[in-house]
């Protein structure tokens, strides 16, 4: 099996690929190794998109793995004892242009070129209202992984099914809201559009 690892002290991992029989391989990986937090888990998707990764904290400010023995991963790999878990992502085309295209693992972010001023916005699932007009400094897009991070520090809420929507520093109106899956089928979460007034 072919690993890349990334993080800033990846030598500490990559030093015992060998011994378990796993190759390392930056260009053409079966799977990421993320070593470090949640910044370098997002970067790996930035430089990997779509390839399983494995999250290994290993940060001052996050939960380490245990006693930085990496054995027990390495050889879960080895062995293919390992179960792959699929994460929506975001994507966001601007004016229907798909070079103007962001996507993200976490959420995707609109705010004002020009920080004195403010967005004013429609929000619209295939063709219907949802919200008529929204005044803010901008706006995310978050999936549920993301819910635990930006979106919950904008509005204290996390979700585990569907997109959030939260609006920084709204003049009035809806401060976030959750596109539930059940009530919007695939179709119309794919439509949304949020219009620039």
């Amino acid at each position: 099996m072919k690993v890349a690892i990334i993080g800033k002290e990846r030598e500490l991992i990559e030093e015992k690929l060998s011994e378990f029989g796993l190759e390392s391989d930056k260009k053409n990986p079966d799977v990421v190794i993320s070593f470090g937090g949640d910044g370098t888990a997002l970067y790996g998707e930035r430089v990997y998109p779509g390839i399983p990764r494995i999250m290994v904290k290993h940060s001052k400010f996050c939960v380490k793995s245990k006693e930085d023995d990496y054995s027990e991963v390495l050889n879960s790999l080895r062995e293919k004892k390992y179960k792959i878990k699929e994460e929506m992502k975001v994507e966001v085309i601007v004016n229907d242009d798909s070079t103007k295209k962001l996507i993200g693992l976490n959420e995707v972010g609109i705010h004002h070129k020009i920080p004195t001023k403010a967005l004013r916005l429609k929000i619209m699932i295939n063709g219907k209202n949802i919200e008529d007009e929204q005044i803010s400094d901008g706006f995310i897009v978050a999936t549920p992984y993301g819910s635990t991070a930006y979106f919950y520090s904008i509005c204290r809420k996390k979700f585990s099914k569907g997109l959030g929507i939260a609006f920084k520093n709204p003049k009035s109106g809806t401060r976030s809201m959750i596109l539930d899956e059940n009530k919007f089928n695939e179709d119309s979460i794919d439509n949304s559009q949020f219009q620039m007034l």
